[in-house]
């Protein structure tokens, strides 16, 4: 557990192709978010979650244990980088991991090696060999984040993307590194579509087959 290093989980998207209800689409026998939120609370003992408005906050309430506290964007309808203003503002620690609420394999070993990596930095952000990053799978120093958020909304952008643009010091960790703790990348599968839901309950039931 690392007290220095709070973690995120942004589930206050509404999802155009699985419905405003993604977040509680299950795998196994649980929803993603709760895949989530028990993935964080491996990592850290400080997790919020983020929802996108209060009704969402309330629903969230009933599938959570108690002691992760819940708390709604700011302002409506800005993306994910005001819901990690909005969990950024809710922390009171050095750094934050951010997860999204539809990757129910997150590795733990993966994201304390990006805490390790942002020891020092601004951020640590994985990147894929061509290039893209993975904003929603990073570690980030909660000051400057709090600050580059606050300039890229100033500016009317809306992602994180946009938002570590506005930051100094950011180490890209490349996917091949990450490879050694998480051979098939399964922390960076999301769910999208139902056969994005299907795959992941069939990877559900292999996972738990070999163990």
């Amino acid at each position: 557990m690392e007290d220095g290093l709070a973690v995120i989980v942004l589930a206050g998207g509404t999802s155009r192709r699985l419905g405003p209800s993604k977040s509680l689409e299950k795998v196994g026998e649980r929803s993603l978010l709760a895949h989530a939120v028990k993935a964080a609370l491996t990592i850290s003992p400080k997790v919020v979650v983020v929802a996108g408005n209060r009704q969402q906050e309330v629903t969230y309430g009933r599938e959570l244990p108690a002691q992760v506290p819940i708390v709604h964007d700011k302002i409506n309808h800005r993306g994910p980088l005001i819901g990690l203003y909005t969990g950024l503002e809710s922390i009171d620690s050095e750094y934050a991991a951010v997860l999204p609420c539809d990757s129910p394999f997150v590795k733990r070993e993966v994201v304390l090696y990006l805490y390790d990596v942002a020891k020092g930095m601004d951020a640590a952000v994985p990147v894929w060999g061509d290039g893209k990053i993975e904003p929603l799978h990073s570690v980030f120093r909660a000051e400057p984040a709090r600050k580059a958020a606050v300039e890229a909304m100033k500016a009317e952008l809306d992602t994180i993307r946009e938002m570590i643009q506005h930051m100094d010091k950011v180490e890209l960790v490349p996917m091949e590194k990450i490879k050694e703790l998480d051979s098939a990348l399964l922390t960076f599968f999301n769910i999208n579509t139902k056969e994005d839901l299907e795959r992941a309950r069939t990877i559900w039931l292999e996972t738990a087959c070999a163990r």
